[in-house]
């Protein structure tokens, strides 16, 4: 702390420090234990038991990263985005070298989805470290984390879960689809194969059970939850494939899912340490359409955070003890003022009256002093970053302080504990920092053209390729041939055969051809995985979709008025029909509502629905616009119009950020530690 501080500065500083402890009454006695360890946190003796069953030879664990890092699935992930697709990974306009220009220098460093799985990889790794788990093993489920990601982002994900749903086939979900990517791109037989090379009496069950356990840590790393201590839970197998198949069938399945080991948890921390450093370097990176950026510089919010993570590096406890008592009691007094409040269901008397006014004063008086020591903690981290030089590196070494100082956090508070946690202060520290990005950045990172024509016109292009699957009998044969004959086929096998023929001779449509070859060539097991999620998925969706239009649910995803249109109206009609409404429905009425609707379904056409949104996931940035330029479904026009940002306030209004806000604002209770007593922190 006085490396950087005058000192006159710095005694000041602890006087004003000083000052508030006495005005609010607070006790200098830390809550926690904030010092420095007397060894080397990084470099941590003990072994978790996963360390000592997974000891494969380093010739082993470099085959697997060299599969990994070398399957198609990974090589095109350099041009996936991460928050924010980058000009090199999207077709640039015509006619548009100003916009070009404005963007171009800009965005040569924003991060891309594999810049992100090496720098997750990279912090797994030193966790696991320090910990004393298997580093390797963290490693490269670190490095296969993001591998079943969509083009744009999360953007792309909702938009195609949200087209699933519209066509009655499934969610798609990055984690499960990062399990099906390396089940497809055949990762563990080729790594036993490449690891032979080296060493012929490689143990392939060994290496089996190793990808086993990584891939259950990409399924289970839901790294967009908030979180508090990350519990490893004991698995089969057969758990893990049914994990698997539930997220591509019911609806938010994925959320719930814990990983089997101890460096599955690692990977939840350290998927949202390494987003959250790199949202912030890409928010002081990004334009918008008038060549302003989204985040010039750290403003007071972002400095109080700083100064916050600046404290716990330099173990300045008056600080870190000062804000997490003052935290504790304004949570403290948040839930007692939401007990006091009069509801419908509740009778207030005129003491819990007083009471309400009264804690309503106490939070009022405690936040205005939260706001002066706030104040502190700013200026503290403005005398660190003056100190920083040259001034260019300013973002970057704060960040990485910060990102450091997270790792070190969640190091200390999980040694020789049987769980993945931070210490309370600092978890709430780096959830404050992810909700402040949430509001700051995120909602202005999409380019116009994907809030605006990119929903509909990728929803237009399922049904191109769809059409294809069904007219060319693909859609049709991968329905269990005892059912099929139950199903009348959409074309006879002339007709399918002459389809096949046309689009084989057409220039214009390679992509219709290669979705074709692609689903041919296809494992029958694979296709008969799809067509069972289709069913289970279908009778979940359709739940939901009741849910919505007898108002018991919000529809919270993508084509809302698409949506509301062509599924939830025609549900509202049918309820109307049977004579009843939204108040009357029973369970008896739902259960033969849902028997009608599936039966109605056409299966022929979900399972190539789900063929369509599966393939069209594995696009890339560029590859899924180009496609959409070459079906006219987005024009050139649309592009150049739509290539930049919007200004703040004016983007359009995107209901999976909305969640993300939510659920990241609502993290007070993240101030109160895993295992303590309430006696024991009571102030």
């Amino acid at each position: 702390m006085k490396k950087f501080m005058k000192k006159k500065d710095y005694l000041e500083m602890n006087k004003k420090i000083a000052r508030i402890y006495a005005e609010t009454g607070y006790s200098k006695k830390p809550l926690y234990e904030y010092k420095e360890d007397d060894e080397d946190l990084m470099d941590y003796g003990g072994y978790s038991e996963y360390a000592k069953k997974f000891n494969l030879k380093k010739s082993a664990i470099n085959s697997i990263m060299k599969t990994i890092t070398a399957t198609a699935a990974y090589q095109r992930s350099s041009q996936k985005s991460m928050m924010a697709t980058k000009s090199s990974t999207i077709i640039p306009p015509d006619s548009a070298e100003e916009l070009k220009q404005i963007f171009k220098d800009s965005e040569a460093l924003v991060q891309t989805r594999q810049t992100h799985m090496r720098e997750v990889a990279d912090i797994s790794r030193s966790i696991s470290d320090g910990l004393g788990l298997n580093a390797d093993f963290a490693y490269l489920t670190g490095l296969l984390h993001d591998i079943g990601h969509t083009w744009n982002g999360h953007t792309g994900e909702r938009i195609l879960s949200a087209i699933g749903r519209l066509k009655n086939c499934g969610y798609i979900v990055h984690n499960a689809m990062g399990a099906y990517i390396a089940e497809r791109e055949n990762i563990i037989d080729i790594a036993i194969e490449e690891a032979k090379q080296f060493s012929p009496k490689t143990n392939e069950e060994e290496i089996k059970e190793f990808m086993r356990y990584i891939i259950d840590g990409v399924v289970s790393h839901n790294g967009e939850g908030v979180i508090g201590k990350i519990v490893p839970k004991e698995k089969t197998a057969e758990d893990m494939a049914e994990e698997i198949r539930k997220c591509f069938t019911e609806k938010g399945f994925d959320r719930t899912i814990m990983p089997a080991t101890m460096e599955g948890a690692v990977i939840r921390y350290a998927d949202i340490i390494a987003y959250t450093r790199s949202d912030i370097l890409d928010g002081l990176r990004l334009k918008d359409t008038s060549g302003n950026k989204i985040i010039s510089e750290f403003d007071d919010d972002y400095l109080a955070i700083i100064g916050t993570a600046l404290a716990r590096k330099n173990n300045f406890n008056e600080m870190l003890v000062l804000e997490n008592k003052f935290l504790l009691e304004m949570y403290g007094l948040s839930n007692r003022i939401n007990e006091l409040t009069p509801s419908e269901n509740k009778v207030t008397t005129l003491e819990d009256k007083v009471e309400l006014e009264r804690t309503k004063k106490e939070r009022a008086i405690l936040e205005a002093k939260y706001r002066e020591f706030e104040q502190i903690k700013v200026k503290y981290a403005r005398e660190y970053i003056k100190r920083i030089k040259p001034e260019s590196e300013v973002k970057t070494k704060a960040t990485l302080m910060m990102q450091d100082v997270f790792i070190k956090d969640l190091v200390e508070a999980s040694k020789d504990k049987g769980y993945i946690t931070m210490t309370p202060l600092m978890r709430k520290t780096l959830f404050s920092l992810r909700e402040l990005n949430v509001r700051k950045i995120v909602p202005y990172a999409r380019r116009i053209f994907e809030a605006e024509g990119l929903p509909i016109a990728a929803e237009e292009l399922v049904d191109i390729f769809a059409d294809v699957l069904v007219e060319t009998g693909i859609a049709y044969n991968s329905i269990p041939e005892e059912v099929r004959k139950n199903i009348k086929s959409y074309n006879t096998g002339k007709e399918q055969k002459e389809r096949e023929e046309y689009i084989n001779k057409d220039e214009k449509m390679t992509y219709e051809r290669k979705i074709c070859h692609y689903y041919r060539k296809q494992k029958p097991h694979k296709i008969d995985f799809m067509y069972r999620n289709v069913l289970d998925a279908m009778r979940d969706i359709t739940k939901h979709d009741i849910a919505i239009a007898i108002g018991e649910e919000k529809y919270d995803g993508e084509l809302k008025e698409v949506y509301e249109k062509t599924k939830i109206n025609p549900i509202k009609r049918k309820i109307g029909e049977m004579g009843k409404n939204s108040e009357t429905m029973i369970e008896e009425d739902r259960d033969k509502l849902l028997e009608k609707l599936l039966k109605e379904k056409n299966i022929e056409r979900a399972i190539a629905s789900k063929m369509a949104i599966e393939y069209i996931g594995g696009m890339t940035d560029n590859t899924i616009l180009a496609v959409l330029i070459e079906k006219n479904l987005i024009s050139r026009q649309e592009l150049i119009e739509g290539y930049g940002r919007a200004e703040p306030g004016k983007q359009l209004s995107d209901s999976g950020v909305k969640k993300l806000q939510k659920a990241f604002k609502n993290n007070e209770d993240m101030i109160y530690p895993d295992e303590k007593n309430d006696d024991e922190i009571c102030l």
